[in-house]
């Protein structure tokens, strides 16, 4: 019973190795493990190699799903549809109400179009820290 936990830990360093992403700590945990189960060994190097060939395209796609979530979430489905409702409100109103309320359309157009700049500027912004090509020099 005792190696499942075991078992479990070890495949989870694995892993680790695998994504590049095992610090100092879990390398000497791991290294323990292996002195006790030299078999490990074998796989540890694979592990290592497969790590080296991908250089983090593992992190680089995680980090393309989390943009992809944030640019597909809810909030910005909603902030999107309503600045663009205003905008076609003020687009419509503008003619229709240039007697009676002359500023209600342009006002309407200037506001649907703050949200639409401001929710695309927010995704952009709350995306940026997660963008794995963002250090990239051309």
């Amino acid at each position: 019973m005792s190696e499942e936990p075991e078992r479990a830990r070890i495949n989870t360093l694995l892993e680790q190795v695998t994504r590049g992403q095992v610090t100092e700590a879990e390398t000497e945990e791991l290294a323990l493990y292996v002195a006790e189960d030299p078999s490990l060994r074998a796989e540890v190097a694979t592990r290592a190699k497969h790590a080296e060939l991908g250089e983090g395209w593992l992190a680089r796609l995680e980090a393309d799903h989390a943009i992809a979530r944030v640019e597909e979430s809810p909030r910005a489905k909603l902030e999107r549809g309503a600045g663009l409702a205003l905008f076609v409100v003020g687009l419509v109103a503008t003619p229709l109400t240039a007697a009676a309320a002359p500023a209600l359309g342009p006002t309407l157009l200037v506001l649907g179009l703050a949200i639409l700049i401001w929710s695309y500027a927010r995704v952009r912004l709350a995306t940026y820290s997660h963008d794995p090509y963002k250090d990239v020099q051309r």
